[in-house]
């Protein structure tokens, strides 16, 4: 059992150096999106223009019987703590409220495989499962937001949420679900501290392939800044689950050494006294 331990705590104690240094790297990566970020928001203004407020877009959601499609994003492996317990967690809570008032019908896209089995029964995929990395690039979303964007205006659904865990700091995400679609202005990522007040001239009010090519470019945005916050916080959940891991074993190798050191001096000290025993027996 002691050498069992042994080799659990030293793949766990690498496991965290591992995650240690995704970690890293995943923290960097997080500010990736800020100058692509700071370009979609001088066209806010654009989105703001009176000639798209009859849009599907712009609209506000149904109250009632509304469609949802709801991008879930997880890991997919374990030995990460509570970070996928949380978000399946909350989907279900936020299901079954909003079910219950508003009568909602939800469908899901599933980024990874862990929030896939926790949920597949309860709420129905409508595309295959997608993958997710250590260092996920912009790329890899782009099957999630455009199936979201053509399912929205295609009106095969009347609402996009996403749900993610937000990276905080090392200890802590929180596990958020927001509207992506229609359009709901709200600092998901950087926000530049001036924004223009008017939309260029160069844009036709009433062209609404302008207005569907920027939705398409805040949608992408969104759904790459969640997976990024999803995996930074997937790889400080992990370190923080290793270490918990190496600090029990540790504790756990010396109860073992203590059970196994007293039952060695009990074994000596019957020795001794059976040697007494016969000594005395013979004198």
């Amino acid at each position: 059992r002691l050498a069992s331990m042994g080799g659990m705590r030293r793949v766990t104690a690498t496991m965290k150096m591992v995650a240690a240094s995704h970690l890293h790297r995943a923290q960097t990566e997080l500010h990736l999106p800020e100058p692509f970020a700071v370009a979609l928001w001088n066209l806010v203004p654009v989105l703001r223009m009176t000639g798209f407020a009859t849009h599907l877009v712009c609209q506000p959601p149904p109250k009632k019987d509304s469609r949802v499609l709801l991008v879930v994003m997880t890991s997919n492996r374990g030995l990460c703590g509570a970070f996928n317990n949380s978000v399946v967690r909350e989907v279900r809570r936020w299901v079954k409220e909003q079910t219950a008032a508003r009568g909602i019908r939800a469908e899901a896209i599933y980024a990874g495989q862990k929030g896939c089995l926790g949920l597949r029964n309860e709420i129905p995929a409508c595309m295959k499962t997608v993958d997710v990395t250590a260092h996920p690039k912009a790329k890899d979303i782009v099957a999630i937001s455009q199936h979201a964007t053509d399912s929205f205006l295609g009106r095969k659904c009347d609402e996009v949420w996403i749900a993610y865990n937000r990276f905080v700091n090392t200890m802590t995400h929180d596990t958020e679900i927001v509207r992506l679609l229609p359009y709901d202005e709200h600092p998901r990522v950087a926000r530049p501290e001036k924004l223009p007040r008017t939309a260029p001239d160069i844009i036709e009010p009433n062209d609404y392939r302008m207005l569907e090519a920027i939705i398409r470019q805040w949608v992408h945005l969104d759904v790459y800044n969640a997976l990024l916050n999803s995996v930074a916080s997937e790889h400080a959940s992990r370190v923080m689950a290793m270490e918990n891991a190496t600090v029990n074993l540790r504790r756990m190798e010396k109860e073992l050494i203590l059970l196994r050191n007293r039952a060695r001096q009990a074994a000596i000290t019957n020795e001794l006294t059976e040697i007494v025993s016969g000594a005395e027996s013979l004198s």
